[in-house]
């Protein structure tokens, strides 16, 4: 993966802003309920920066990257989860995956998203229309996931998500994905909190603890960077006395690089190869899909490469 970089970054900076992009855990009502906040904005940053969206595919985008990252803090070991929807509205889908260390990727299947007319709102629920939203977890080296999948209800990826909990694994579930975005569309902020009821937890304390998460103001500009975030979380929540059991990384990364995309190329059939080699296009370009990464190839390269064997 290569980034692009960001207007005014130097590597100090984007050093210690990749820093402050933390998953803080805590549990509270006596450990009746968990939860997880997100810091997340050198992440949507770097995510905008990669994938060049504008400001409504920077919110759906950023969004799925965010509930990706707080669906992954439950993860164990080498764990994996993928995020798909697939709709019929102008969004078409979108496809995001997230590990036990932090890592996201992940894109839209349109960007930009075909509109007629630019919307007089920044609620991008109706681009998604009719669709199926589904999670599947990965287990270390397991190679087949265990897949769950729901009908999108609203369009807005925090409900729907928490709707996949409530029916396809019957947890009670909060999610507030929160895209802070500049008048000059460069996003600026990204939050995200996961809460969620433990076993046998009382229907009556999370209600409750949903109605404090609803208090919070915009997440995104709430929770900075700069915030402290056990005292963030003592502010909102502090009444069920949270305790922080420990706080993890998050990073936008994809694990492509130039070698994997001539492997794929060395691994093409011969026919393939050969109306490559003959009609091209020099320098051959390949794009990852989950950081629009490019990688280009010379026909010198693929010469060499096509011809070993």
């Amino acid at each position: 993966m290569i980034r692009k970089p960001i207007p005014g970054d130097n590597k100090k900076s984007s050093l210690i802003a990749r820093s402050r992009d933390r998953r803080y855990h805590f549990v509270m009502a006596g450990g009746a309920v968990r939860g997880v906040l997100l810091q997340g904005s050198r992440m949507l940053r770097e995510m905008q920066a990669n994938h060049e969206t504008g400001v409504l595919e920077s919110i759906i985008l950023g969004q799925a990257y965010l509930g990706t990252a707080l669906m992954a803090s439950n993860l164990k070991g080498d764990g994996l989860v993928q995020l798909k929807v697939e709709c019929g509205g102008p969004v078409a889908g979108l496809a995001v995956e997230g590990d036990n260390h932090g890592t996201v990727r992940g894109y839209l299947m349109e960007n930009p998203i075909p509109l007629d007319k630019t919307p007089d709102t920044l609620d991008t629920s109706n681009l998604f229309g009719p669709g199926f939203l589904s999670v599947t977890r990965y287990s270390g080296e397991q190679k087949n996931g265990f897949t769950g999948q729901v009908e999108l209800r609203t369009g807005r990826l925090a409900e729907d998500l928490a709707a996949y909990y409530s029916e396809s694994e019957q947890i009670s579930t909060i999610f507030n994905l929160s895209v802070h975005l500049e008048k000059t569309g460069e996003i600026s902020g990204g939050a995200g909190l996961f809460i969620q009821a433990m076993p046998g937890a009382d229907d009556s304390v999370l209600e409750m603890v949903q109605e404090a998460a609803l208090k919070i103001p915009s997440l995104s500009q709430a929770f900075t960077p700069e915030t402290d975030a056990v005292r963030f979380i003592g502010k909102h929540f502090g009444v069920f006395k949270p305790e922080l059991l420990d706080d993890r990384r998050v990073e936008f990364m994809c694990g492509c690089s130039k070698a994997r995309f001539e492997k794929f190329l060395k691994n093409m059939g011969s026919k393939e190869q050969a109306e490559i080699s003959e009609k091209g296009p020099f320098p051959l370009k390949t794009t990852c899909f989950n950081c629009n990464t490019s990688y280009e190839f010379s026909k010198d390269e693929l010469t060499k490469l096509f011809s070993e064997k």
